[in-house]
């Protein structure tokens, strides 16, 4: 028998298992207000696939940005978080209540930030990394946004996606009757880090195309991996997303104003009551 899952707050999600997508919950609040949500650092599978399939991903940076300080980490190193660049730079600062893309706003990245802080080859979770992949498209595409939506958002049939989205389209959660101002992600020169926003239904045709049945690694190459399940998530300010499959079920969840990784609980329990019914039928 299948127990519908009731988690508090404020979110959305839709699961497929098999053939179409179910609707687990539908919009309410916000949701039901507006249509464009926030990808965060899925944005970086958007990005990561882009670059997988236009450079040479083994060409070191330099060749396309001369000015970086590290002439050996390569563009697979930036795709993967082992170039050993820190998540932000040392002049910008990750706080929890401010927003630290704001002073990024109109400012070109500078190259001479990109300096290592860990070992080259070892994991190290880098939005910088990822805003000079987008330097490096930018250089070679001369827009990396229009690079990625030639190269996965029309393919994957996605038309909404925006960095910059109207305000009365943005889905935001409210605090004392007053929106809560999103982080300036999109506008920032970091924005090729976490700054796409869509429709909750073209979030679940990225996952659509990015897990089709026989397609590329390149389609995932930025997606996080541990035995047969597969994910990528993202965190905002006051906004939580998360694609994930495992056990042959696919989940998109989006949350607003819940703790950290409230999506990606909620995805995993989704996934495993899909499971669990199975079995019981």
């Amino acid at each position: 028998m299948r127990t519908p899952l009731k988690p508090r707050g404020l979110w959305r999600a839709s699961l497929r298992a098999g053939d179409g997508w179910r609707t687990v919950r539908g919009p309410r609040g916000p949701y039901a207000t507006a249509s464009m949500l926030e990808w965060g650092s899925i944005t970086k599978g958007l990005v990561g696939t882009t670059a997988w399939l236009t450079l040479v991903v083994e060409r070191p940076v330099a060749h396309y940005l001369p000015g970086v300080p590290d002439g050996e980490m390569t563009v697979a190193d930036l795709v993967h978080h082992t170039s050993g660049l820190p998540r932000l730079p040392a002049v910008m600062r990750d706080r929890l209540f401010g927003d630290p893309y704001r002073e990024a706003v109109g400012v070109p990245l500078q190259q001479a930030v990109a300096v290592p802080v860990a070992p080259r080859g070892q994991f190290e979770y880098s939005n910088l990394g990822y805003a000079l992949l987008g330097a490096v498209l930018d250089e070679v595409h001369g827009d990396w946004f229009a690079a990625v939506r030639q190269h996965v958002l029309e393919p994957a049939g996605i038309s909404s996606a925006a960095l910059v989205p109207a305000h009365a389209d943005r889905v935001v959660p409210k605090l004392f009757g007053r929106a809560i101002r999103p982080w300036a992600l999109g506008e920032s020169s970091f924005a090729a880090a976490g700054g796409v926003w869509s429709t909750f239904d073209d979030l679940c045709r990225y996952a659509d195309w990015a897990l089709e049945l026989g397609a590329g690694h390149s389609r995932t190459v930025s997606w996080q991996r541990e035995g047969a399940s597969i994910w990528i998530n993202g965190e905002i300010r006051a906004a939580g997303a998360v694609i994930a499959n495992a056990a042959g079920a696919t989940a998109a969840v989006h949350t607003l104003a819940k703790a950290p990784h409230a999506a990606d609980t909620i995805a995993t329990a989704l996934i495993e009551q899909e499971v669990r019914s199975t079995r019981d039928d």
